[in-house]
């Protein structure tokens, strides 16, 4: 699915946000950690996190304000994002 990059955002995406249904959808997809198989992905950091946050327009101020939050809330690597931020205990 390709996805068209829209003008740069400078607002953080964190659980409240509008997209961010689509921001976790995107990430535990094909595209990312594509946890519709049996072996999943993760890299033990957030590449797919902040690759699609660039992609849905974000500017690096707001990715650095995002990836905080998720590391603050468990989020280390793309699935603790989902994991621990998305769904947390």
């Amino acid at each position: 699915m390709q996805h068209k990059t829209p003008a740069p955002t400078c607002r953080p995406l964190l659980p409240r946000h509008p997209r961010w249904d689509e921001f976790i959808e995107r990430l535990a997809g094909p595209e990312a950690c594509n946890f519709q198989t049996d072996r999943w992905t993760c890299f033990g950091d957030v590449r797919f996190t902040t690759k699609i946050l660039r992609e849905m327009g974000l500017d690096e101020p707001s990715i650095d304000v995002s990836t905080a939050y998720f590391r603050d809330h468990g989020g280390y690597c793309d699935c603790e994002v989902i994991f621990n931020v998305d769904h947390p205990r």
